[in-house]
C-alpha cells in the first residue's frame, strides 16, 4: 500500500469467519448469518477502541496509576458495551437481504499484513498524508518528552478514531439503508457515545507524567503505518 493507513488487528477467527461469510452472503443469508455478521462487525469496533485507546490506557495505569486514567479506561469499556449492545438491538430491524453488502464491504476492508514479523488480518482504514505528517511530527515530540504537545497527541488518537468510524459505522449504517426513524436513532446514538469518549480523553493530558509521552508515541506506531 503506498498511502499511510491505520491498522487495526482483527482476531484469526473474526477473519475466518468473515471470510467463510462473505461466501456464503452471495446468496440469501439465514437469520443466523445475520446474526453473525452483526456480531463480527461488534467486535471489529470493540477491536478498534482496543487499538487506538484501551491497550494504551491499560499500559500507561501500568506505569503510572492515576483514577482519571483507570475511569476512562472504564468509560472506553462502557461505549464499547453499549455499541455491542445497540449493534445486536438494530440487526433486527433490517431484512436479511440489506445485509450482504455489509459483508462484502467488511470483507475489501481485511488485509493480511506483515507489520509485526509475522502476517496477520488487519482492517484497514486509510487517512491523508497530512494527518499522517503531523502525526507523525507530534509523536517525535511526545517521544521526546515535549511538555506542549500532549494535548494535540490526544486529539490524533480521537481524530483516528473518528476517521474510523466512518467505514467502520457509517458505510454500514447507509449500506442497510433504515428508515428515517431508525437511522435517526443510530445517529444520536453515535453522537452520544461519540460525545462521551471525547469529554473523557480531553480530560487525559493533566494526567498523563511526561516520562509516560514516549509510551504514547509508541503506541501510535503500533497502528499508524506510514509507507
Amino acid at each position: 500500500m503506498n498511502t499511510p493507513y491505520i491498522a487495526v488487528q482483527i482476531k484469526e477467527d473474526v477473519y475466518t469467519q468473515m471470510k467463510a461469510l462473505h461466501l456464503r452472503a452471495s446468496k440469501p443469508i439465514s437469520d443466523e448469518d445475520k446474526a453473525l455478521g452483526a456480531d463480527l462487525l461488534a467486535q471489529t469496533y470493540v477491536q478498534l477502541l482496543d487499538t487506538c485507546f484501551t491497550h494504551l490506557l491499560d499500559e500507561l495505569n501500568k506505569t503510572q496509576p492515576d483514577k482519571m486514567l483507570q475511569d476512562a479506561s472504564k468509560v472506553i469499556h462502557k461505549v464499547q458495551s453499549e455499541a455491542q449492545h445497540y449493534i445486536g438491538w438494530l440487526i433486527k430491524f433490517i431484512a436479511n437481504k440489506r445485509v450482504p453488502p455489509v459483508i462484502h464491504h467488511f470483507h475489501d476492508m481485511v488485509h493480511l499484513l506483515n507489520l509485526t514479523g509475522q502476517e496477520h488480518p488487519y482492517i484497514v482504514i486509510p487517512v491523508t498524508t497530512t494527518y499522517a505528517e503531523k502525526a507523525s511530527d507530534v509523536m517525535n515530540a511526545l517521544a521526546s518528552k515535549d511538555s506542549t504537545r500532549i494535548e494535540e497527541g490526544v486529539e490524533l488518537l480521537i481524530e483516528a478514531i473518528e476517521t474510523a468510524l466512518v467505514p467502520l459505522v457509517y458505510t454500514p449504517k447507509d449500506l442497510m439503508g433504515f428508515n428515517f426513524v431508525i437511522s435517526k436513532t443510530i445517529n444520536g446514538v453515535i453522537n452520544v457515545l461519540h460525545t462521551l469518549f471525547k469529554h473523557t480523553l480531553r480530560k487525559l493530558p493533566p494526567h498523563i507524567k511526561v516520562e509516560s509521552y514516549p509510551a504514547v508515541a509508541t503506541h501510535f506506531e503500533t497502528f499508524l503505518i506510514r509507507k
